[in-house]
């Protein structure tokens, strides 16, 4: 990396909800490098945020990719690189000047680099019921404490701590708007298309182990019914670009969910199953009706 580190924090809630992620960055940021990217928000919220935060505020335009949209505000360049945190992630001390260190030392042809995301859990813990296997539906990533050159068709970093170069995200067009999360609506996938598309001209995907992020995770979605509702979704945005075929998806949803039933009274064991199911009953229901879900 030649040129600077730019950090846009992605926010659809109010100040008080974002206070937090942003003061993390405040004090590692150089000045003109941190901005707070709105989505999906009526004019007073965008007000309020501009009264409750002094650096940039910025809108993302309905229906269209935030990435144009925040390179041009922040004045990013072709050599800059520009990173989105989550408004529920905390960076760590010194997560900037790692993330940085190792776009410095990366070769030219990668293009995106995305770190950590290890959970916050409220007072009490995770309830009993929750495994590994069901932990993506929180948005939480670790694969361990060395550096990894990955293959986005088979596993990605996460958009709640993830930073793109420039040059080439702009030339695959930023973010389809057809996926990811938009205003309320909640869906997923702009971040893996992002490094799908990168990695079809050539250009690499990294993971490092020491720029974390915390996931504050609120009660709210620790509830089962939150798990089956946010897999159920990422099931649909697969189905939307058909990446698992139906058929496929109708058998492991029937065999999930039958394996739900004979796991009744096993918690963990029910629920991993139940997850499943709803992944792939969300992935029939994409594949169906792409275009009016899209």
């Amino acid at each position: 990396m030649t040129g600077r580190l730019l950090i846009a924090v992605c926010t659809n809630r109010i100040p008080a909800e974002a206070a937090e992620a942003l003061s993390a960055l405040v004090g590692q940021a150089p000045e003109g490098t941190l901005a707070l990217v709105t989505s999906g928000l009526d004019a007073a919220a965008v007000k309020a945020h501009r009264a409750a935060f002094a650096g940039v505020v910025l809108e993302e335009p309905r229906g269209g990719s935030r990435m144009p949209a925040t390179a041009r505000s922040t004045g990013a360049r072709e050599d800059d690189v520009l990173a989105f945190v989550d408004d529920d992630a905390v960076a760590g001390a010194g997560w900037y000047e790692a993330l940085e260190r190792r776009w410095r030392e990366a070769p030219l042809d990668m293009a995106c680099i995305g770190g950590p995301i290890r959970p916050r859990w409220p007072a009490g813990g995770p309830p009993g019921w929750i495994s590994d296997p069901i932990l993506p539906a929180l948005t939480l990533l670790d694969l361990g404490p060395e550096p990894l050159d990955l293959d986005p068709a088979v596993t990605t970093v996460y958009g709640a701590n993830i930073s793109f170069r420039v040059g080439p995200l702009r030339r695959i067009g930023g973010f389809d708007p057809a996926f990811g999360h938009s205003g309320r609506r909640v869906f997923f996938s702009e971040e893996d298309e992002a490094q799908r598309a990168l990695a079809r001209i050539g250009l690499g995907v990294r993971y490092v182990p020491d720029a974390p992020v915390e996931h504050v995770i609120p009660q709210d979605r620790l509830t089962r019914g939150s798990f089956l509702r946010r897999r159920f979704a990422y099931g649909t945005t697969l189905g939307v670009r058909r990446a698992r075929p139906r058929t496929l998806a109708a058998r492991q949803a029937l065999s999930s969910g039958g394996g739900a039933l004979a796991a009744a009274g096993r918690q963990k064991l029910f629920m991993e199953r139940a997850v499943r199911a709803a992944e792939n009953l969300g992935v029939l229901y994409g594949s169906t009706r792409p275009r009016r879900i899209a």
